[in-house]
């Protein structure tokens, strides 16, 4: 399935519908807009108004993160379905008659005086938490270098406040040491303590606090007792707190109403992405030049939108140089929902096939086979629906949902195929309901383990030969014959005819296969050496580089076995489950509380192995696409359409 077919156009209008055609372009999103290179044409300098701006925008930014915290709770449809609906006209009268310049002052008032609270608050009670422990001190503890006395504090265990006394009563008879308080827990006791001494022995008093390691503690100079400054600190914490609570109030009510900064953030964007493009643009006194990528089937309805402005421009067509980037557009509308799963892969190149309707199939068909339970994606499947249909999730943000949606149904026919529901033993039920399931089960996954290996190894050869079968064909249709004949159209050759020469060797088909399988692979080895000879120019290189190139059918063996990661997964869900079921079991028989403790095991149980195997089920669906399928034809690398266009994070505009 090809890519849109995108094009370079140049749009040359009169300098006067400039601003129009951009707004018609933004609003259209028809094109991506690029570089208008010319040495004779001038170039705005729109600098100093982007910034004017990007001024704005980070007012508005800040003030909305700001407000964030401070918004009342919101129902999970309430948070999906928050954007504003509001017409052009409404969209420019509010933007008009808002200031934001005083909104975003107040705010930023707000969060100013919030933070000065805070950092008191802080301030506040890390002073008292230093001084608490002081609070038996019955002096004012001001630091007077003039005074007679000086003071320390000090905070040693039992044993070194004993020594200490010992060693001033016998050393310094004029030097005082008095207990204050003792605080900690048995080994952790510590002795705070206060010396007073004379300036003179000062040296001598903190040498030996030094040798016996004792801690001197500095508290804040202060003009009063510390009980009298604790009670001080307390009056003022408590202000710092109201105070807290009244500018916490004004920004709750500031984020009651925030659709003028909503709408003006989204308006201002808008400016921003025009301005940026109209600097691309190149001028002349009397005409513009715009030029950029568009896909094909859109020149005509953007002709049609700029003849409402204006008849006197032109849109030619320009031809594409080679080192040229084009950018990438899907076309497929069928597996569009899919394309969320290539865009974690990235993008094709323009010269590429688009791969998102081959792996959409196999995508959903490897999730089932990875979760093979009909409970499982009967919930997923109908839970996505209703959340879609109630939530009103927008459209936007549904691709990946309808993805996992599909993987539900898919999961729900093969766990049917298989017999699981919710790894409940279908011979545990009533008759009717055990004959019904029984009858939809055509394989046992856990009885016959095999089958499914081999139907895992079965898909892997399918999907490893339609990765080939498209290279072949896009090499064709690109006129690259010889190069699809001697690649991927060989190494499709030679795994089909190995499945013929197994076949008849086995007896799976009649012994005549075995030789014309034979006959095949030998003539897919040719074309496969053949084809690896024009790697090289050196002759001498030729033969080795062509045998060589036979060392891919490792990689095909190895590519081809990966998909026998979907029995081990479609295993765990169905062992997991059946835990989950045997524990309820044994702890339904307690006596009272049994049931609710099973009820929640159940519930509990099934719905962590629904969410573990659904992850592990799209990972690893996915990484069969890329790391197996894709290479086979696709290099990926291509630059996504990046339209030029209105993207709004909080508004909808609407047409009324």
């Amino acid at each position: 399935m090809a890519l849109a077919e995108v094009t370079k156009i140049n749009i040359i209008g009169h300098q006067k519908h400039q601003e129009d055609f951009l707004e018609v372009l933004q609003n259209s999103g028809f094109i991506q807009l690029a570089d208008y290179s010319d040495e004779n044409l001038e170039k705005s300098n729109l600098n100093e108004q982007i910034s004017e701006v990007d001024y704005k925008l980070a007012g508005l930014k800040f003030s909305l993160n700001f407000l964030q915290s401070f918004e009342k709770k919101k129902s999970l449809s309430e948070k999906i379905n928050s954007r504003i609906n509001l017409n052009i006209l409404e969209l420019e009268t509010t933007v008009h008659n808002f200031d934001l310049e005083q909104k975003v002052k107040d705010v930023q008032n707000i969060e100013s005086n919030i933070n000065q609270a805070h950092n008191l608050k802080d301030k506040l009670t890390l002073e008292l938490n230093q001084i608490s422990p002081w609070n038996k001190i019955n002096f004012i503890p001001t630091i007077n270098e003039n005074a007679k006395y000086h003071f320390k504090f000090l905070s040693s265990n039992p044993k070194v406040f004993i020594n200490l006394q010992t060693k001033i009563k016998s050393n310094f008879p004029l030097v005082a040491l008095e207990k204050i308080d003792t605080i900690g827990k048995a080994k952790k006791e510590e002795i705070l303590s206060v010396v007073f001494f004379q300036h003179d022995v000062e040296e001598k008093i903190i040498e030996l606090l030094s040798k016996l390691d004792i801690k001197i503690i500095d508290l804040p100079n202060l003009d009063k007792t510390v009980n009298d400054r604790i009670k001080e600190i307390n009056q003022e914490i408590s202000k710092a707190d109201d105070d807290l609570a009244k500018f916490k109030l004004q920004a709750e009510k500031v984020a009651l109403d925030q659709e003028e900064l909503k709408i003006s953030f989204d308006y201002f964007t808008w400016q921003k992405e025009k301005l940026v493009n109209l600097a691309k643009a190149g001028n002349t006194q009397q005409t513009f030049f715009l030029s950029g990528w568009i896909n094909k089937k859109s020149i005509k309805p953007l002709e049609k939108q700029l003849d409402k402005i204006a008849d006197d421009f032109v849109i030619e067509e320009q031809s594409i140089k080679k080192d040229e980037v084009v950018p990438v557009i899907f076309n497929n509308k069928l597996a569009k929902d899919f394309e969320s799963i290539t865009s974690l892969y990235g993008s094709p190149q323009g010269n590429e096939p688009d791969p998102t309707p081959f792996l959409a199939p196999f995508f959903i068909l490897f999730f089932g086979m990875a979760m093979t339970d009909a409970g499982y994606g009967l919930i997923m499947a109908l839970g996505i629906l209703a959340a879609i249909k109630y939530l009103k999730i927008p459209q936007a943000k549904q691709k990946l949902l309808r993805v996992l949606m599909w993987g539900g149904v898919a999961t729900f026919v093969l766990g049917a195929l298989t017999g699981g529901w919710f790894s409940i033993e279908l011979a545990i039920l009533p008759p009717a309901i055990a004959s019904a399931l029984g009858f939809l089960k055509v394989i046992d996954p856990i009885a016959n383990p095999l089958l499914i290996f081999y139907i895992s190894l079965g898909l892997g050869v399918t999907q490893v030969l339609t990765g080939l079968a498209i290279d072949t064909y896009w090499k064709i249709k690109s006129k690259h014959v010889l190069k699809a004949v001697t690649g991927s159209g060989a190494w499709m050759l030679a795994i089909i005819a190995g499945l013929i020469f197994a076949g008849g060797s086995m007896g799976v088909l009649p012994a005549v296969f075995s030789q014309v399988g034979k006959w095949l692979i030998f003539l897919a080895i040719g074309l496969i050496v053949y084809g690896g000879t024009k790697n090289t120019k050196n002759v001498i290189l030729k033969p080795g580089l062509g045998i060589l190139s036979l060392y891919g059918a490792v990689g095909y063996f190895s590519d081809i076995l990966s998909y026998s990661r979907l029995l081990a997964l479609g295993l765990t869900t169905t062992i997991i489950g059946t835990v989950v079921n045997i524990i309820a079991g044994l702890v339904f028989a307690i006596p009272y509380v049994g049931w609710l403790a099973s009820l929640i095991i159940l519930v509990g149980g099934h719905l962590f192995n629904l969410a573990i195997n659904a992850l592990g089920a799209f990972i690893h669906s996915a990484r069969l696409q890329f790391i197996e399928f894709f290479p086979k034809f696709l290099e990926g690398g291509g630059e996504p359409f990046e339209p030029f266009k209105k993207e709004s994070k909080y508004i909808n505009l609407t047409n009324n």
